[in-house]
């Protein structure tokens, strides 16, 4: 599995998801992604989600592609074997709290002075300065902080069910690591990129939640919120969207389903539709609750109204058109079993095989990556005999226990 990143070498020091996802992405575009990770436990996000034979589920899925090695960095043999890394890496991905790196020894100016082209991101919860830097960071305060957690429901705040800043954040990394990886082929510098949660979450959302607030001033003609104009309706056994923004599709809609509400101030045009959507939803529910969803959804279609059924989580891979274009993909972990993971939505030329290897377990390339970098025989049985003893202390933990130990 080749790519357009090929050859490119990429430390990742990170955990759980924003930096994971960030070095994901390169390595599913071919880079050579090496995880260094912390002795005995290593990134917690092993132990998160459903897990089989030790190996986590969520780290399943964004570590894969990459190579593990476990070094503890206040260790100082361990900690020459980063140095080395480092003088052949192109990119280093951190996502300590603020501060942390330069207590080790690995902030961007200590690790410009090793390798100066080297592209240092520093993935942060709420950034490198201001009030909020130390604070422990998770994804739902972000959602909270950004105002997306308002955007659900204005009156009673609701979190999304799903990290979406966190892998938001290893986007927007990945994205600026090739744009700063452009800049370097182009003038041969490196560069330092700082890259907060709470700046990519604002960068997100603020298209489309925000375009009530972002003209100032007078003179500005609101159009309500954009998340009121797709409501979901229920039928006989389903949910299902169906898009009547247009007025005509609303006009079609009600003709096939027999309905005059078209002809009803209330809901004759969009505007009024948004305004009234409680009441419209309501209505239509009762009229859609005898209907078959797929039925409803051939019909609609045929009317060249945007329509979509709604999948539960386990009828996702049975969708047709997930079938058909192959969007994910059923392969055996050697470690853990069969598993299903999205492909990535891309494909570039040569690259056919996926995943070019799972996600490794704790330390797994410690000996191939160390004597690539010619750390001596020594060291390289050092590392191993402490990572077999490492393991056999943390067997049987608990996941409490297991994050108890985790520090900074």
């Amino acid at each position: 599995m080749s790519g357009p990143l090929e050859d490119l070498k990429v430390i990742e020091l990170t955990s759980t998801v924003s930096g994971p996802f960030a070095g994901m992405m390169l390595a599913d575009q071919g880079a050579d992604v090496i995880k260094v990770e912390p002795p005995g436990i290593g990134d917690l996000a092993r132990f998160m989600g459903g897990t089989r034979a030790g190996m986590g589920a969520m780290f399943s899925v964004i570590n894969r592609n990459k190579r593990s090695v476990a070094l503890d960095l206040k260790n100082k043999e361990d900690f020459k074997a980063l140095k080395e890394l480092i003088k052949h890496a192109d990119v280093l991905i951190e996502n300590y709290r603020p501060g942390v790196v330069k207590k080790l020894g690995i902030d961007y100016e200590k690790v410009k002075s090793i390798n100066k082209r080297i592209i240092y991101v520093s993935i942060s919860g709420y950034g490198q300065t201001g009030p909020y830097k130390n604070i422990r960071v998770y994804d739902p305060l972000v959602q909270a902080t950004a105002g997306s957690a308002s955007a659900q429901n204005s009156e009673r705040p609701e979190l999304f069910r799903t990290i979406v800043f966190d892998k938001v954040t290893g986007l927007t990394a990945a994205q600026a690591i090739s744009s700063a990886l452009f800049y370097r082929e182009k003038h041969g510098k490196g560069q330092y990129l700082p890259i907060s949660m709470l700046d990519s979450a604002l960068y997100y959302i603020w298209p489309d939640v925000m375009w009530s607030r972002t003209f100032l001033g007078e003179g500005v003609v609101n159009a309500g919120e954009l998340a009121d104009y797709f409501p979901l309706f229920k039928v006989k056994d389903k949910s299902i969207c169906i898009i009547l923004v247009a007025d005509p599709d609303f006009e079609k809609f009600c003709q096939l389903v027999g309905t005059d509400l078209y002809e009803d101030e209330r809901f004759a045009t969009m505007q009024q539709r948004v305004v009234n959507a409680e009441e419209l939803v309501n209505k239509v529910n009762k009229i859609l609750q005898d209907k078959d969803a797929e039925e409803l959804r051939k019909e609609l279609d045929k009317l060249g109204i945007p329509v979509a059924v709604v999948n539960s989580l386990d009828e996702i891979h049975e969708d047709p058109q997930v079938k058909e274009q192959e969007s994910l993909v059923e392969t055996e972990h050697p470690v853990a079993g069969k598993m299903r993971l999205p492909r990535p939505p891309f494909e570039f030329l040569n690259q056919n095989d996926f995943p070019k290897s799972h996600a490794p377990i704790l330390g797994q390339h410690n000996r191939e990556v160390l004597t690539e970098l010619g750390i001596n025989e020594k060291e390289i049985t050092r590392m191993e005999a402490r990572e077999k003893a490492n393991k056999e202390m943390i067997e049987g933990m608990m996941l409490t226990d297991v994050a108890n130990t985790i520090r900074d």
